[in-house]
C-alpha cells in the first residue's frame, strides 16, 4: 500500500475518531459509564493515528520547514 492510499484509509477514520471524542466529551454526565471507559481508549487510538498520520506525511512536513520544492 502506498502513502496516498494509507492517508485515504487513515484520515477518515481519524476525522470520525475526533468527532466521536468531542461528542463523548461534551455529553460526558450523559454518558459517563461509556465516558469512563471507552473515551480514553479511543483518544488513545487517536493519538496513535495522528502520529502514524504525521509520519507519513514527514516528507511534506519537512519542506514546508527546509524549503526544498521536491516531495518523493
Amino acid at each position: 500500500m502506498n502513502r496516498q492510499k494509507t492517508l485515504r484509509f487513515v484520515n477518515p477514520i481519524m476525522f470520525l475518531l475526533l468527532v466521536y471524542q468531542g461528542v463523548t466529551g461534551f455529553f460526558r454526565a450523559d454518558m459517563y459509564s461509556h465516558f469512563k471507559f471507552v473515551h480514553p481508549v479511543m483518544g488513545g487510538l487517536l493519538l496513535l493515528l495522528a502520529g502514524f498520520h504525521l509520519f507519513l506525511n514527514w516528507p511534506w512536513v519537512k519542506n514546508q520547514y527546509t524549503g526544498k520544492k521536491k516531495i518523493k
